[in-house]
């Protein structure tokens, strides 16, 4: 495969910081593509916040609020200044968001522990390298 899919879990929780979250978001963040946000309904700070930034789209999860909007600067901006959650007793968050999508194929799912990348930008050294550096956080998987 010339361009794999890839899937990341971060397994290790000792992470104390969302960097490489944060590195590997703003590598796919682009101003004009679509995201949606999926919050759980209790996640009312959360589902707040997203709300600056889009509208909430009508869908059959009854336990969740799904909001859609267009990347801008400003939520650039909120992506790249997301502070990692201090709740960290289920999952150890790298976001307050349970899941992030934008429509070049990037997910950032449980609150930033797994992440799938459908189209992996092609011949990028610093992704490559974020990649070897996150093999002693996560499970990397190639498809």
């Amino acid at each position: 495969m010339d361009n794999p899919q890839i899937e990341i879990q971060i397994v290790d929780n000792s992470l104390q910081d969302n960097h490489y979250w944060k590195k590997l978001i703003s590598m796919f963040v682009m101003v004009g593509l679509k995201f949606e946000i999926h919050c759980w309904n209790e996640e009312t700070e959360e589902i707040k916040t997203a709300l600056k930034f889009g509208k909430e789209k009508s869908a059959d999860w009854e336990f969740g609020t799904i909001i859609e909007g267009v990347i801008d600067e400003k939520f650039i901006e909120m992506i790249y200044h997301t502070v990692k959650p201090p709740d960290i007793a289920i999952y150890n968050k790298m976001t307050p968001f349970f899941s992030i999508f934008f429509e070049n194929g990037f997910s950032s799912e449980h609150y930033g522990t797994e992440l799938h990348i459908l189209s992996a930008p092609m011949n990028d050294a610093d992704f490559t390298v974020l990649l070897k550096n996150l093999q002693e956080y996560a499970i990397i998987n190639e498809f």
